[in-house]
């Protein structure tokens, strides 16, 4: 049974993308994992740093996106396979990755995104605005793969609430510094909460915190060297204490231009050594980001 893992922050540009997808590629091409990314971010990023731009807008242009998706339940129309949606074996290394599949999101979800919140509920719950994406990503899909990672949106919206609904576990991708750390209370609040109601309907949920991933490190920092050494001193806190904040990874990923260049799909590459640099040090950061996040859900 495949384990569904939300990443998550309330702040843009924390590297939540990036780490989504290094964690896919990771997963698969050194781990031997099946990987299915779901983007609901309509800024789209994860889809375009996994598929050319061709690709995505013939997928578009067929209804074959999540803005699809949530357009069938505004609409009342039928036009949204998820089975064909899904593409399969993305990713610009080595011409795709073999079991890495993606489920692409688009930039027309803004046009949309403002009326989820209005979807019907009738007089149930589960047909509520965070259950559309439950809807479609049936157990014989989730049984396909290992792992799911849904790209979340930096908000606690109706979208984001369709990947905390199905999800396992939730990982917070954070940079050093206040503003991308000052949110992880809110987010923590936020989640039980909706996790009380979907309890009301299914009492085997039991979404829980996977950790915290801490990304554009900068060393010379005293600021992210402060921030840091406060996150690991705040997550061996209670968690009645309202100070308190879920595990941070033990490796962490420094701020380098390598990092943004990987995000290239048109770079012809072979390895992810190649991809995240021959020097070793992000590779090896990714990889055991990749390696205790396989241990922490074991």
């Amino acid at each position: 049974m495949g384990k569904i893992v939300s990443l998550i922050n309330l702040k843009g540009g924390v590297g939540k993308t990036t780490t989504t997808v290094a964690l896919a590629e990771f997963l698969t091409f050194e781990k031997g994992k099946r990987v299915l990314v779901i983007d609901l971010d309509p800024q789209t990023n994860a889809t375009v740093m996994l598929i050319n731009q061709e690709v995505w807008k013939k997928s578009n242009e067929e209804g074959k996106t999540i803005h699809q998706m949530f357009l069938d339940k505004l609409d009342n129309t039928d036009k949204f396979n998820i089975n064909e949606s899904i593409i399969k074996n993305v990713s610009g290394v080595s011409n795709g990755i073999q079991g890495l599949d993606l489920l692409p999101s688009s930039i027309d979800l803004l046009e949309v995104q403002d009326r989820i919140p209005m979807i019907n509920q009738l007089s149930h719950f589960a047909q509520s605005p965070i259950t559309v994406l439950a809807s479609y990503l049936t157990q014989e899909i989730v049984d396909k793969y290992d792992f799911i990672l849904i790209d979340c949106p930096p908000n606690l919206g109706a979208i984001t609430l369709n990947g905390i609904f199905l999800s396992d576990y939730y990982l917070i991708p954070v940079v050093a510094d206040i503003l991308s750390t000052y949110g992880i209370p809110q987010i923590k609040d936020r989640i039980t909460k909706v996790a009380k109601d979907i309890r009301a309907i299914n009492r085997s949920y039991d979404i829980k915190p996977l950790g915290i991933v801490i990304t554009k490190f900068r060393v010379q920092s005293r600021m992210h060297r402060e921030t840091k050494s406060d996150l690991i001193a705040r997550s061996k806190l209670s968690e009645k204490d309202k100070r308190h904040v879920p595990e941070v990874f033990s490796d962490y990923v420094k701020e380098t231009t390598r990092v943004s260049e990987a995000t290239d799909i048109d770079t012809p590459i072979t390895t992810l050594k190649q991809k995240y640099g021959y020097d070793k040090e992000i590779y090896n950061s990714y990889l055991g980001i990749t390696e205790e996040f396989l241990r922490r859900i074991k």
